[in-house]
């Protein structure tokens, strides 16, 4: 058995409705609102999902009834852990909106596919869930406690792992035809059918901008990739963007081998003579020249990182300018193309200074300050690290 026990997603508000919606299932339950015995099972009838003869009300009030007390505590649980992050990105009412549409399309979704018995329970409405955290939150741990051979052992997964893994067993067990609540089983239709729309509107909602888009979602990532594929592909035609000759020219092998090969695109092309100028820029010793077409290149390069130095010399120069969201973004991918620089710990705390005094993503400004703090050996700066993580620990909110 393997239930997650919470992730590190920083929430910005307290998520009320998810609260409310775990209390009002408990309450319920213990009210006797359950199928746990015949008698109990009989009385709650008229409000489990009945695919012979379902009725609207139904749909809404299948999703706060459970059949035992394994039910119920496990999907708490999840509604739990994936619930208050979904809640804290959708707002109150949004949120609230979310979960009773998933319930019912989850709902509808078990009738059309394998509706065989009444149904009752959450899981739909917290596939749903589910769903939206994989594509808003692919990127964030989660903590797993593993019960094997009587050992707890307790796992930090990627949610992206976690909740692809489990969609792709919803619909394998849904299309086996493993559907219905009956004799004990499970309604993995309704599960799929609630990770569907969970997905399918987190995703419409990012592409529309209707949720605020960073670098943590699952958009972001299908981007990334897709622009690696590019790169590798230039690169696989012979452009080295790392390698220069006298006066940051590109070396004459690298050169021969662009022009002897398939012809680079238009964007390629682009690219390569941007990469030129801020080389020739850098050169003369013009970083704010060099600052202004790095904008440009980060608007059509799949990789704008430049050689190490000029890539610090931009990312200072932002700094120097108060821009600091293009800062942070030139400081982390110097952090990811150089992490064998040997003043690396500087940079992390130029990264958690930013985020945490100018950017406000207290989440990323304790991952920089504490990294900053292993690496650094100057004591000055060790100490400016552990009082700015000390202030940004007090901003963030519970977990």
């Amino acid at each position: 058995m393997i239930i997650p026990i919470r992730t590190d997603y920083r929430r910005k508000h307290i998520p009320w409705v998810n609260y409310a919606l775990v209390g009002v299932n408990i309450a319920l339950f213990v009210m006797g609102y359950n199928a746990s015995n015949a008698a109990d099972s009989q009385r709650i009838a008229h409000w489990m999902l009945q695919p012979e003869m379902p009725t609207l009300e139904q749909f809404f009030t299948c999703t706060f009834l459970h059949a035992n007390w394994a039910h119920l505590l496990g999907n708490m649980v999840f509604l739990w852990v994936f619930g208050n992050a979904i809640n804290d990105k959708f707002g109150q009412a949004g949120y609230l909106a979310f979960y009773l549409a998933g319930g019912v399309l989850a709902g509808v979704g078990y009738l059309l596919l394998a509706g065989n018995a009444p149904v009752v329970g959450a899981s739909g409405a917290i596939a749903a869930v589910a769903g939206a955290y994989l594509v808003l939150l692919p990127r964030t741990t989660i903590t797993l406690v593993v019960f094997l051979f009587y050992f707890l052992w307790p796992i930090e997964v990627s949610s992206l792992y976690f909740l692809a893994i489990q969609f792709i067993f919803e619909i394998f067990m849904t299309t086996r035809g493993w559907a219905g609540p009956s004799s004990g089983g499970v309604a993995y239709a309704a599960h799929a059918c609630g990770y569907l729309f969970g997905i399918l509107v987190s995703m419409l909602l990012l592409s529309v901008r209707a949720i605020t888009r960073d670098d943590l979602d699952l958009l972001h990532l299908i981007a990334a990739f897709r622009k690696r594929l590019r790169y590798r592909k230039m690169v696989a035609s012979g452009y080295d963007p790392f390698s220069q000759g006298i006066d940051g020219r590109l070396g004459k092998e690298v050169a021969s081998r662009v022009t002897s090969s398939e012809p680079l695109p238009p964007q390629a092309t682009e690219e390569m003579e941007l990469r030129q100028k801020i080389n020739d820029a850098c050169a003369a010793h013009n970083i704010p020249v060099a600052a202004e077409l790095y904008t440009r290149l980060e608007r059509i390069a799949d990789e704008p990182v430049l050689g190490l130095q000029q890539q610090l010399d931009v990312a200072n120069q932002f700094m120097a300018d108060k821009e600091y969201t293009l800062a942070a973004r030139a400081y982390e991918r110097f952090v990811e193309h150089f992490n064998h620089y040997q003043h690396l710990g500087d940079i992390h705390l130029m990264l958690g200074l930013l985020y945490g005094r100018y950017l406000q993503k207290y989440s990323q400004a304790e991952t920089c300050l504490i990294e900053a703090g292993h690496k650094l050996t100057d004591t000055e700066k060790k100490k400016l690290a552990q009082a700015e993580l000390k202030a940004v620990l007090q901003k963030l909110p519970p977990v």
